[in-house]
This record gives structure tokens, sequence and C-alpha cells, in this order.
């Protein structure tokens, strides 16, 4: 479960959210009976590997979790290090409320030290939700939208797909391949 707030960045919701998060995880080790130590060997809980597979799923599963060297992420089940917004989070807030400076403290949670100002101005600018990860890669089409696709679907019978894609490029300023158009028409189609 996430909690998304729209908070600016300020060191009174940080340390409130930091207690929440402490509490919870007291809490959890208190319902559970465990005892942890840092030399224990002790097998993944199921509960984790879901946690880990939700995670997987939705972008925000940390694959350098290994990088992450800070001591808040030993020894305690509920700080996570596989749970990227987690350490990012527990990183803004150790240089916030621990007066660390930032080069050592972003190596610490398996950052950069520009990595750690980019994630700050996510987070000043979105809060909470700053630092979830962003989905990479293109967001849609970025030559052709669904109206220059309406637009040739109407010139279909009186024209060759050569033809459109002149038409397309003179009349509307999109440039594509005979194939792309044949590949949007036919998806077009099938919605």
């Amino acid at each position: 479960m996430f909690v998304v707030l729209k908070c600016r960045y300020n060191a009174n919701i940080l340390a409130a959210l930091h207690k929440y998060l402490l509490t919870i995880a007291t809490k959890y080790v208190i319902m559970n009976h465990t005892h942890f130590d840092e030399s224990e060997e002790y097998a993944m809980p199921s509960q984790q590997l879901a946690k880990h597979e939700e995670m997987r799923q939705n972008g925000s599963f940390n694959h350098r979790a290994d990088a992450v060297h800070a001591d808040i992420f030993k020894g305690n089940p509920f700080f996570d290090a596989h749970d990227l917004i987690q350490v990012k989070y527990e990183m803004l807030r150790t240089v916030e409320n621990d007066s660390r400076d930032v080069s050592s403290s972003a190596g610490d949670f398996g950052f950069s030290r520009v990595s750690f100002y980019q994630i700050k101005k996510e987070f000043d600018e979105n809060g909470i939700a700053g630092l979830v990860p962003k989905k990479r890669g293109p967001k849609g089409s970025r030559k052709i939208t669904d109206i220059d696709v309406e637009y040739a679907q109407k010139l279909v019978g009186a024209y060759t797909k050569a033809q459109i894609v002149t038409l397309l490029k003179e009349e509307r300023g999109v440039e594509i391949s005979k194939r792309t158009l044949e590949r949007k028409l036919s998806d077009k189609k099938n919605s």
C-alpha cells in the first residue's frame, strides 16, 4: 500500500512520516514475534517475495539493492533496500534531518550526487508521488496522431497507401513510411 501525498519538502513532514514508518516497523516486528539479527541468515518469507514481485510489476523494484549500504536498511525487515521509493525517501530524509553531506549520503543509498538532486527536485515538485519511477521509453506515437490516422482512413478508398503517405507529408507535415501507415490503419481497424 502506497500513501501518495502532495506536499512541499518540509523537515516537519519528513520527520512525521519517518516516525510513522518506524512505528509500523515496530508493530510488524512485535506482531510477528520475530527477532532479527544482522548476522543471521534467514529465508525470504513468501510475503516478501510477493512484495518484490509487485514492485517489479509497478516499476518500483530497486535492482541495485546491493549498492544500498545505509545502516537503516540492515537488520530490520521493514526497511527493504529493494523498495526504490523507500530508499529514495530515506536518502532525502537523511540529508535533511541528519545534516549529512549529499555525496556520501547518496553513495550510501546507491545513488550519485546528480541523482540525489534530480530525486530532490521531483520530491519538491510532486511530494511523495515524485519518488515513484516514471515509465521509460516513448509515451505514444511520436510521428502520427489519432487525428492523422482518421484523416488517412478517409482517403483509403480513393488513394493508394503511397499517395496517402505523400498527402500526409504535404498537407499535414507528417512524415511516415508506407509500412507505418499500414500498421496504424490496421491498429485503428482492430480497436
